[in-house]
Protein backbone atom coordinates (compact mmCIF):
# COMPACT_ATOMS: atom_id res chain seq x y z
CA UNK A 1 0.00 0.00 0.00
CA UNK A 2 1.64 2.98 -0.86
CA UNK A 3 2.33 5.74 2.10
CA UNK A 4 -0.31 8.71 2.44
CA UNK A 5 1.10 12.17 2.02
CA UNK A 6 0.92 14.15 4.99
CA UNK A 7 2.35 17.56 3.32
CA UNK A 8 2.99 19.72 1.04
CA UNK A 9 4.92 21.87 -1.31
CA UNK A 10 2.40 24.76 -2.46
CA UNK A 11 3.57 27.22 -4.75
CA UNK A 12 0.47 30.60 -5.03
CA UNK A 13 0.75 32.85 -8.04
CA UNK A 14 2.18 36.40 -6.44
CA UNK A 15 -0.20 38.22 -8.69
CA UNK A 16 -3.19 36.91 -6.08
CA UNK A 17 -4.50 39.09 -3.87
CA UNK A 18 -2.65 40.11 -0.78
CA UNK A 19 -5.03 39.25 1.39
CA UNK A 20 -5.88 36.22 0.16
CA UNK A 21 -2.42 35.15 -0.05
CA UNK A 22 -1.63 36.05 3.32
CA UNK A 23 -4.90 33.32 4.98
CA UNK A 24 -4.09 31.02 2.52
CA UNK A 25 -0.09 30.90 3.36
CA UNK A 26 -0.97 31.27 7.09
CA UNK A 27 -3.75 28.18 6.83
CA UNK A 28 -1.45 25.90 4.94
CA UNK A 29 1.52 26.50 6.97
CA UNK A 30 0.07 26.17 10.14
CA UNK A 31 -0.45 22.31 8.35
CA UNK A 32 2.85 21.94 7.73
CA UNK A 33 3.01 22.50 4.52
CA UNK A 34 5.93 24.50 2.67
CA UNK A 35 4.39 27.83 0.52
CA UNK A 36 6.24 29.56 -1.81
CA UNK A 37 4.83 32.91 -3.82
CA UNK A 38 6.18 33.70 -6.83
CA UNK A 39 5.25 33.90 -10.81
CA UNK A 40 3.37 30.76 -12.03
CA UNK A 41 2.86 30.89 -15.64
CA UNK A 42 -0.10 28.37 -15.54
CA UNK A 43 -2.77 28.30 -12.26
CA UNK A 44 -2.94 30.25 -8.65
CA UNK A 45 -2.43 27.46 -6.46
CA UNK A 46 -0.15 24.48 -7.43
CA UNK A 47 0.20 21.71 -5.28
CA UNK A 48 3.44 19.10 -5.11
CA UNK A 49 3.61 20.30 -8.99
CA UNK A 50 0.30 17.77 -9.50
CA UNK A 51 -2.74 19.51 -8.57
CA UNK A 52 -3.56 22.80 -10.50
CA UNK A 53 -6.25 24.78 -9.53
CA UNK A 54 -7.38 28.36 -11.17
CA UNK A 55 -8.80 30.82 -8.49
CA UNK A 56 -11.84 32.83 -9.17
CA UNK A 57 -14.15 35.31 -7.40
CA UNK A 58 -17.67 35.61 -9.83
CA UNK A 59 -16.50 38.79 -10.97
CA UNK A 60 -13.16 37.57 -12.19
CA UNK A 61 -14.93 34.26 -13.61
CA UNK A 62 -17.69 36.55 -15.53
CA UNK A 63 -15.12 38.52 -17.32
CA UNK A 64 -12.54 35.81 -17.98
CA UNK A 65 -15.66 34.01 -19.71
CA UNK A 66 -16.56 37.41 -21.84
CA UNK A 67 -13.08 37.10 -22.96
CA UNK A 68 -12.60 33.57 -23.66
CA UNK A 69 -9.73 33.37 -21.25
CA UNK A 70 -10.86 30.96 -18.42
CA UNK A 71 -11.50 28.29 -21.49
CA UNK A 72 -7.73 29.21 -22.72
CA UNK A 73 -6.46 28.89 -18.98
CA UNK A 74 -8.12 25.18 -18.08
CA UNK A 75 -6.74 24.40 -21.48
CA UNK A 76 -3.24 24.92 -20.28
CA UNK A 77 -4.06 23.98 -16.94
CA UNK A 78 -5.06 19.81 -18.47
CA UNK A 79 -1.72 20.01 -20.46
CA UNK A 80 0.73 20.83 -17.68
CA UNK A 81 -0.75 19.27 -14.93
CA UNK A 82 -2.45 15.37 -14.15
CA UNK A 83 -4.82 17.36 -11.67
CA UNK A 84 -6.73 20.44 -12.56
CA UNK A 85 -9.29 22.41 -11.28
CA UNK A 86 -11.20 25.87 -11.61
CA UNK A 87 -12.27 27.17 -8.49
CA UNK A 88 -15.44 29.52 -8.75
CA UNK A 89 -15.91 31.20 -4.88
CA UNK A 90 -19.47 32.89 -4.90
CA UNK A 91 -22.17 33.46 -2.16
CA UNK A 92 -25.78 33.09 -2.80
CA UNK A 93 -26.25 36.43 -2.51
CA UNK A 94 -23.63 37.05 -4.94
CA UNK A 95 -24.88 34.99 -7.82
CA UNK A 96 -28.39 36.74 -7.24
CA UNK A 97 -27.01 39.98 -7.46
CA UNK A 98 -25.17 39.20 -10.38
CA UNK A 99 -27.67 37.12 -12.49
CA UNK A 100 -30.96 38.35 -11.28
CA UNK A 101 -30.56 42.19 -10.40
CA UNK A 102 -30.90 44.41 -7.68
CA UNK A 103 -34.08 45.96 -9.64
CA UNK A 104 -35.17 42.75 -10.79
CA UNK A 105 -33.83 43.18 -14.28
CA UNK A 106 -30.87 40.69 -14.92
CA UNK A 107 -27.50 41.55 -16.14
CA UNK A 108 -26.37 40.57 -19.64
CA UNK A 109 -24.56 37.70 -17.90
CA UNK A 110 -26.90 35.76 -16.71
CA UNK A 111 -27.93 32.27 -15.20
CA UNK A 112 -27.91 30.54 -18.45
CA UNK A 113 -24.61 31.99 -19.30
CA UNK A 114 -22.63 31.09 -16.17
CA UNK A 115 -24.07 27.46 -15.90
CA UNK A 116 -22.94 26.98 -19.33
CA UNK A 117 -19.79 28.18 -19.19
CA UNK A 118 -19.47 25.69 -16.01
CA UNK A 119 -20.98 22.80 -18.26
CA UNK A 120 -17.96 23.45 -20.79
CA UNK A 121 -15.36 23.91 -18.71
CA UNK A 122 -16.76 20.90 -16.84
CA UNK A 123 -15.66 18.78 -20.72
CA UNK A 124 -12.07 18.84 -19.75
CA UNK A 125 -11.24 19.87 -16.26
CA UNK A 126 -13.76 20.42 -12.93
CA UNK A 127 -15.46 22.87 -12.14
CA UNK A 128 -16.30 23.14 -8.13
CA UNK A 129 -18.34 26.26 -6.52
CA UNK A 130 -17.21 27.30 -2.72
CA UNK A 131 -19.10 29.97 -0.64
CA UNK A 132 -16.46 31.75 0.54
CA UNK A 133 -12.56 32.24 0.45
CA UNK A 134 -12.22 30.40 3.81
CA UNK A 135 -13.58 27.30 2.23
CA UNK A 136 -11.99 27.61 -1.37
CA UNK A 137 -8.58 27.61 0.70
CA UNK A 138 -9.40 24.27 2.43
CA UNK A 139 -11.09 23.30 -0.06
CA UNK A 140 -8.04 23.41 -2.57
CA UNK A 141 -5.34 21.15 0.37
CA UNK A 142 -8.41 18.47 0.80
CA UNK A 143 -8.68 17.87 -3.06
CA UNK A 144 -5.06 17.96 -3.64
CA UNK A 145 -4.67 15.29 -0.85
CA UNK A 146 -7.87 13.16 -2.44
CA UNK A 147 -6.08 13.77 -6.11
CA UNK A 148 -2.17 12.86 -4.69
CA UNK A 149 -3.19 9.60 -2.33
CA UNK A 150 -6.02 7.94 -4.23
CA UNK A 151 -4.50 8.73 -7.91
CA UNK A 152 -7.33 10.15 -9.18
CA UNK A 153 -6.64 11.68 -12.84
CA UNK A 154 -9.60 13.94 -13.78
CA UNK A 155 -8.16 14.37 -16.99
CA UNK A 156 -5.08 14.35 -19.24
CA UNK A 157 -2.94 13.70 -22.23
CA UNK A 158 -1.46 10.16 -23.09
CA UNK A 159 1.41 12.22 -24.12
CA UNK A 160 2.36 15.82 -23.20
CA UNK A 161 4.35 17.69 -25.69
CA UNK A 162 5.38 21.52 -26.22
CA UNK A 163 2.95 21.64 -29.04
CA UNK A 164 -0.03 23.61 -28.26
CA UNK A 165 -1.70 22.41 -31.86
CA UNK A 166 -1.41 18.66 -30.46
CA UNK A 167 -2.82 19.34 -27.12
CA UNK A 168 -5.18 21.13 -28.17
CA UNK A 169 -6.46 18.69 -30.78
CA UNK A 170 -6.12 15.84 -28.32
CA UNK A 171 -8.07 17.21 -25.67
CA UNK A 172 -11.00 18.03 -28.19
CA UNK A 173 -14.11 15.85 -27.37
CA UNK A 174 -13.91 12.57 -30.64
CA UNK A 175 -10.73 13.80 -31.73
CA UNK A 176 -7.74 12.46 -29.29
CA UNK A 177 -4.10 11.62 -28.98
CA UNK A 178 -3.97 9.26 -32.29
CA UNK A 179 -5.56 11.77 -34.68
CA UNK A 180 -3.62 14.80 -33.13
CA UNK A 181 -0.58 12.61 -33.46
CA UNK A 182 -1.79 11.89 -37.25
CA UNK A 183 -2.04 15.64 -38.09
CA UNK A 184 0.53 17.45 -36.98
CA UNK A 185 3.10 14.70 -37.99
CA UNK A 186 1.68 14.46 -41.30
CA UNK A 187 1.16 17.98 -42.08
CA UNK A 188 4.23 19.64 -39.82
CA UNK A 189 1.70 21.63 -37.18
CA UNK A 190 3.54 22.89 -35.06
CA UNK A 191 2.08 25.63 -33.43
CA UNK A 192 -1.62 27.01 -33.23
CA UNK A 193 -1.10 29.55 -36.33
CA UNK A 194 -0.17 26.44 -38.33
CA UNK A 195 -3.25 24.72 -37.27
CA UNK A 196 -5.77 27.15 -38.10
CA UNK A 197 -4.02 27.06 -42.01
CA UNK A 198 -5.80 24.04 -42.36
CA UNK A 199 -9.00 23.03 -44.75
CA UNK A 200 -11.10 19.88 -44.61
CA UNK A 201 -9.31 18.61 -48.08
CA UNK A 202 -5.60 18.68 -46.55
CA UNK A 203 -7.05 16.55 -43.83
CA UNK A 204 -8.45 14.18 -45.73
CA UNK A 205 -5.25 13.76 -47.59
CA UNK A 206 -4.33 11.51 -44.38
CA UNK A 207 -4.54 7.86 -44.57
CA UNK A 208 -6.68 7.34 -41.64
CA UNK A 209 -8.78 10.37 -41.40
CA UNK A 210 -11.42 10.46 -43.14
CA UNK A 211 -14.36 12.46 -43.83
CA UNK A 212 -16.32 12.48 -40.81
CA UNK A 213 -13.23 13.29 -38.45
CA UNK A 214 -11.76 15.84 -40.75
CA UNK A 215 -14.95 17.44 -40.04
CA UNK A 216 -14.84 17.35 -36.54
CA UNK A 217 -11.11 18.68 -36.38
CA UNK A 218 -12.74 21.64 -38.86
CA UNK A 219 -15.06 22.42 -35.99
CA UNK A 220 -12.70 22.39 -33.72
CA UNK A 221 -10.46 24.76 -36.09
CA UNK A 222 -13.91 27.27 -36.55
CA UNK A 223 -14.51 27.58 -32.93
CA UNK A 224 -10.42 28.58 -32.12
CA UNK A 225 -10.40 30.53 -34.82
CA UNK A 226 -13.58 32.31 -33.36
CA UNK A 227 -12.04 32.51 -30.16
CA UNK A 228 -14.14 29.88 -28.26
Amino acid sequence: MSKKIKNFNIQIDHREHDDRIRKAACYYKSKGDTVNVKELLIGDYVFNNQVCFEYKTLKDFIGSVESKRVFNQAIDQTTSFPYHFVIIVASDMEKHEYFDGLDGEAYVFGWDNYDGAIARLNTFTTVKECSTEERAIKFMRQQARKCIDNKHVVKRLKQKTDNPAFNYLALTKHIGDDTAELIVDNLGVYDLDDLLQLDNNTLQEINGVGSKKAGIVMRAINKKKRGL
